[in-house]
C-alpha cells in the first residue's frame, strides 16, 4: 500500500510539474515568419507583378495620386529617429521593409526586403522646409548621403519645418511646382542612430524638431512589439507599438497569383497604372484596380498561379529557438529575465505544495489503516479504553468547539479584513480611474494647445504670405511707377529733341531767308550799280558828243 500510495505521490508531482514547466517549444507570437507573409498579407490590398530587374513587386491599389511616405500617414519621433505611421492596414510592410521605385507604366511598385527600419527615406532641410523621398533598391544609407545619389524631382515630398510632426501634415506639403526649387536650396539630413549593429536613418534630430516647432514638448515615443500585423502602427500612451517581425528568406516562397508585367504592358499599353499629372509622381486607381481584376482571372496569358505555396508560419524559429522581436532593448530582456525568474519561483512553489499534499495523502491513508477493524479483544479493549478516555473525549469536544468558536471569528475578522482590502482596492481603481481621467484631460488640453499653437503657426503662416504677397505687390507698384517715370522722361526727352530739331530747323530757314534777302538786296545793289553805271556812261557819251565850246 506504501508502494502504491508513493508512486501516485511521484505521478501526482510529475503531472504538476507539467502544468507549471513552460512550453519552450512554442516561439514567441509574431517573432519569426518568412517573406511569405509579405506575399499572404499583401494580396488583398494590391497587385503582384513579376518585373524583369526585380522579380516579384506589389502594386498597391490605392486612391489616386498615392505616393509613398506622403498619403494617409504622418511622422512620429521615436527612439529609433523619426519614424512614419501609416494609415493603411498594410502600412506595416512597405513603409519599414523593403524600397520604393516609380515605374513609367505600373506607378509605384514596393520591392519586399527582409530588414526593419522607422523609415526608408532620404532627408534633407533648408530654406524653412524638410524633404524626404523613398530610398530606391540597391541604394545603402552611406550611398544615400554621397553626392552621387541623385533622387528624381517626383520622389521629393516637402512641407514646412513647423508641421513635420503635425497628424495633418498632408495638409501642408509643398505643391509640387515649388518641390524642386526648394530642393535646390536644401542640404542632406546625415543623422544615425545605431543598435545592435544597425544603422537608421533618423531624419532632424528632436531638438532641433523642437527648436523649429517652437514645442519643447514633442514627445519620443518608445517602439513597442506588436504580435500581429495592425496597419502602420499603433500609439499607445508613450510608446508606438509596430509588427516587426524577423524575416527569413523562404527560396520557394511565391505570391499566390502574379501578373506578367511585359505581357500585361504589351496587350494593354495605354492601361498604365502611372499617372504624371502636374509632374507628380502618382497612381491612377482606375487602371490599378483593372489591373487588380485581371490578377483574379484564371488568364495564362497574363496571371501565373501558385497553388502549392508555403505556409507563412508566424511565430516559428528554426531548431524550436524562442523567437526575439528585431533590435530588443536591454529592458525587454529584464523583464524576460525577471519573467523566467518568476516562473522558476513558482514552479519551486508548486512542486513543494505537491510534496506536501504527497506527505499528507500518505499520513491519511496510514491513519486510514489504522482504524480499520480490529480483533474482538481488540475491539474491547478500544471499547474499554472508548470508556475510560470518554471524560477526556468530552474535553476534547468542548475544546474542539473552542476552537471552532475561535477559528469563526478568525474567520469573521478575516472577512472583515477582506472587506477592508476591497473597499481600499476600490478606492484604489478609484484614485486610478481619477489619474486616468486628469491624465486624458491633461493629454486632450496639451492637444488643444497644440491644435491652438498650429492655428497660431498657420495664421502666422498666412500673415507672412499675405505680407510677402503685399511686399511683391509693393514692389510690383514701384517698379510699375519707375517704368512709368522712365516712360515719361524718355517723352520729354524724345519731345524736347522734337523741340530742339525743330527750332534748329526754324534757325536754318530763317538763315537761308536772310541769305536769300542779302543774296536778293546784292543783286539789286549791283543791278542799281551797273544801271548807275550804265547812266554814267552814257552820260559821259554824251558829254563825248557834245561839240567843244
Amino acid at each position: 500500500m506504501k508502494y502504491i500510495n508513493r508512486i501516485c505521490g511521484i505521478s501526482l508531482i510529475a503531472f504538476l510539474m507539467m502544468l507549471a514547466a513552460p512550453n519552450i517549444s512554442k516561439a514567441q507570437e509574431g517573432g519569426y515568419v518568412s517573406d511569405q507573409e509579405f506575399y499572404d498579407n499583401l494580396d488583398p490590398y494590391g497587385t503582384w507583378v513579376d518585373d524583369p530587374q526585380y522579380g516579384n513587386v506589389w502594386i498597391p491599389d490605392a486612391e489616386d495620386g498615392f505616393r509613398p511616405y506622403a498619403t494617409r500617414g504622418h511622422w512620429v519621433v521615436t527612439d529609433y529617429g523619426n519614424t512614419w505611421v501609416s494609415d493603411y492596414p498594410w502600412g506595416w510592410a512597405t513603409f519599414h521593409y523593403g524600397r520604393w521605385r516609380y515605374d513609367d507604366y505600373y506607378g509605384w511598385e514596393w520591392i519586399p526586403g527582409h530588414e526593419w527600419a522607422p523609415a526608408w527615406v532620404s532627408w534633407r532641410r533648408g530654406g524653412g522646409y524638410y524633404g524626404w523621398a523613398p530610398l530606391t533598391p540597391g541604394i545603402s544609407i552611406s550611398i544615400s548621403f554621397g553626392r552621387s545619389y541623385r533622387v528624381p524631382d517626383s520622389y521629393w515630398v516637402c512641407a514646412p519645418q513647423n508641421y513635420i510632426n503635425s497628424p495633418n501634415i498632408y495638409n501642408y506639403y509643398a505643391p509640387h511646382a515649388r518641390v524642386v526649387n526648394i530642393i535646390n536650396r536644401t542640404t542632406v539630413i546625415n543623422n544615425t542612430y545605431v543598435y545592435n549593429n544597425r544603422t537608421y536613418v533618423t531624419g532632424p534630430r528632436v531638438t532641433e524638431i523642437r527648436r523649429v516647432t517652437h514645442n519643447n514638448n514633442v514627445p519620443v515615443y518608445r517602439v513597442g512589439n506588436d504580435s500581429r500585423p495592425n496597419g502602420g502602427g499603433r500609439i499607445v500612451n508613450n510608446t508606438v507599438n509596430i509588427y516587426r517581425p524577423q524575416i527569413k528568406k523562404a527560396p520557394d516562397a511565391r505570391p499566390a497569383r502574379v501578373v506578367n508585367a511585359a505581357e500585361y504592358r504589351k496587350a494593354n499599353p495605354n492601361q498604365g497604372i502611372a499617372n504624371r499629372a502636374g509632374g507628380q509622381a502618382t497612381v491612377n486607381r482606375n487602371n490599378a484596380a483593372r489591373l487588380a481584376q485581371v490578377a483574379k482571372s484564371n488568364d495564362n496569358k497574363f496571371v501565373k498561379i501558385n497553388n502549392n505555396r508555403p505556409a507563412a508560419q508566424p511565430g516559428q524559429q528554426p531548431n524550436n529557438r524562442p523567437a526575439q522581436q528585431p533590435n530588443a532593448r536591454p529592458n525587454d530582456q529584464q523583464n524576460k529575465q525577471q519573467a523566467a525568474e518568476q516562473a522558476k519561483q513558482q514552479r519551486t512553489r508548486q512542486q513543494s505544495q505537491a510534496v506536501q499534499q504527497r506527505d499528507e495523502a500518505v499520513q491519511q491513508r496510514e491513519q486510514q489503516a489504522k482504524q480499520q477493524p480490529a480483533q474482538p479483544q481488540q475491539r474491547q479493549q478500544r471499547a474499554e479504553q472508548g470508556r475510560q478516555q470518554q471524560p477526556q473525549v468530552q474535553q476534547q469536544q468542548r475544546d474542539r468547539a473552542v476552537q471552532q468558536r475561535e477559528q469563526q471569528a478568525k474567520q469573521q475578522q478575516a472577512a472583515q479584513e477582506r472587506q477592508q482590502q476591497q473597499a481600499q482596492q476600490q478606492q484604489r481603481q478609484q484614485q486610478a480611474a481619477q489619474e486616468r481621467q486628469q491624465q486624458q484631460q491633461a493629454q486632450q488640453q496639451q492637444r488643444q494647445q497644440q491644435a491652438a499653437q498650429e492655428r497660431q503657426q498657420q495664421q502666422q503662416a498666412q500673415q507672412q504670405q499675405r505680407q510677402q504677397q503685399a511686399a511683391q505687390e509693393r514692389q510690383q507698384q514701384q517698379q510699375a511707377q519707375q517704368q512709368q517715370r522712365q516712360q515719361q522722361a524718355a517723352q520729354e526727352r524724345q519731345q524736347q529733341q522734337q523741340a530742339q530739331q525743330q527750332q534748329r530747323q526754324q534757325q536754318a530757314a530763317q538763315q537761308r531767308q536772310q541769305q536769300q534777302q542779302a543774296q536778293q538786296q546784292q543783286r539789286q545793289q549791283q543791278a542799281a550799280q551797273q544801271r548807275q553805271q550804265q547812266q554814267q556812261q552814257r552820260q559821259q557819251q554824251q558829254r563825248d558828243k557834245k561839240p567843244a565850246n
